[in-house]
């Protein structure tokens, strides 16, 4: 088999993958039967005609796409992805239900239906975007986009939770709503304009990851007013002031960026953002005299809460740890050694946030960069080019060099040079 090691890279991820999707559903690990026991098949049967809420679903169905997505890339292109989009389907539905029957001698943990129907749905998901950024599109910088997966993801989890709920309405009183902080009521304060251009500065930078520079320069942009223009139309989301402004702003200091170095460029806007994560994880810097305890269970508070605030809760973080591990590695030419500053800086401000009212200190989020830093070294290498990075090309194997060093002997013989 040539190259195996990017497929058996991916594989790794899965696996990752699949053992966190174990450890979110089972946690705390406290089992027990049930009072008025009736058995797990039939509470799960009992469940059938419950409706879920939004928040809910949705979760579920983010939950199981990087099961799909990643179980897909690990076969070759062509018919055995076709064959892996079932497997997928089917393994990620055999997980949940197995989850779900499980679940219900957890403490704190219920058996449903619709979990397992949005799992399911979430694997085919994500088994189906696997196989479009598998395809070999003929489309004007789809391919491009579709060959850089991490800067992708990242974009990709940043919209997810900036474009929350994902339902547009026609309602000309809600657009105005929405425009009103803008039009009539204009207020500003330093932090949410700081937040908001170190957010869009990052945003452009991994736009120019995914494509050359002038093409960037270009697009960024459009893709700056298609967002806000589609936040007016996207029920219960209001435009602030600092919005525009901030995405204004960042595109001049990116414009400015990309007369540097693309590592400059690129060390500069994963530092800002490391600044605004700072200053998130710390304000309003009224600190108490006694500090409070430290967490070390990993991913307490985000399986504690509501589901819906603990997805949005988890891309931004997504976004915002792989966005700095991302963008430090680049700069440094060493993901390792950014995931370990990005984890340092992390965990120092959990630490601090010990002396927080209404923080939870705890150790995720130095565990959380961490881990996507190991996923994204476990993805295909890329390189650097033109400002952009695209992948490496795959090793050759031994039979592969023979025909190259044949046709080349071959070539030198008849005086012709090969490309």
């Amino acid at each position: 088999m040539s190259a195996p090691m990017p497929h058996a890279k991916i594989w790794l991820v899965t696996i990752i993958v699949a053992t966190v999707i174990i450890y979110g559903s089972l946690y705390p690990f406290e089992f027990r039967l049930p009072p008025h026991d009736i058995g797990p098949v039939a509470a799960f049967l009992a469940s059938i005609w419950e409706r879920p809420g939004r928040g809910d679903a949705l979760a579920n169905i983010l939950l199981y796409m990087p099961l799909g997505f990643f179980f897909v890339l690990g076969f070759r292109r062509g018919p055995a992805q076709n064959v892996g989009l079932v497997l997928a389907t089917a393994i990620g539905a055999l997980l949940s239900l197995s989850m779900e029957l499980t679940q219900y001698y957890d403490e704190g943990r219920v058996t449903s239906f619709s979990d397992f129907y949005a799992n399911t749905g979430g694997a085919l998901l994500g088994a189906l975007a696997a196989k479009a950024v598998g395809a070999r599109f003929r489309l004007p910088l789809i391919g491009e986009i579709s060959g850089r997966p991490i800067p992708t993801l990242l974009l990709i989890a940043w919209l997810a939770y900036r474009m929350y709920p994902y339902v547009p309405t026609i309602d000309l009183h809600k657009y105005w709503n929405a425009l009103k902080p803008i039009v009539l009521t204009p207020s500003l304060t330093g932090y949410d304009l700081f937040r908001q251009t170190a957010i869009w500065l990052a945003v452009y930078a991994l736009i120019e990851a995914c494509m050359r520079r002038r093409q960037a320069a270009f697009l960024a942009p459009l893709f700056a007013v298609a967002v806000l223009g589609a936040k007016v139309l996207v029920i219960t989301i209001v435009l602030k002031l600092s919005d525009p402004l901030g995405a204004g702003i960042a595109y001049a200091i990116w414009l400015l960026l990309l007369l540097l170095p693309a590592r400059l460029a690129a060390a500069i806007a994963g530092l800002v953002l490391c600044g605004y994560v700072v200053a998130l994880r710390l304000e309003p810097f009224a600190f108490l005299p006694v500090a409070r305890d430290f967490g070390w269970i990993p991913f307490l508070s985000l399986m504690q809460g509501s589901v819906e605030v603990d997805t949005l809760a988890f891309l931004e973080k997504f976004f915002l740890y792989g966005a700095m591990v991302y963008l430090l590695g680049n700069a440094v030419g060493s993901r390792l050694v950014a995931a370990l500053f990005v984890a340092t800086v992390l965990f120092a401000t959990s630490w601090a946030e010990r002396y927080l009212p209404g923080r939870s200190a705890e150790i995720t989020d130095g565990l959380l960069a961490l881990v996507m830093a190991a996923m994204f070294a476990l993805l295909p290498a890329e390189k650097e080019i033109g400002g952009a990075t695209e992948p490496k090309p795959q090793s050759l194997t031994a039979r592969e060099r023979q025909l190259r060093d044949w046709q080349q002997a071959q070539a030198r013989a008849l005086g012709v040079k090969l490309e």
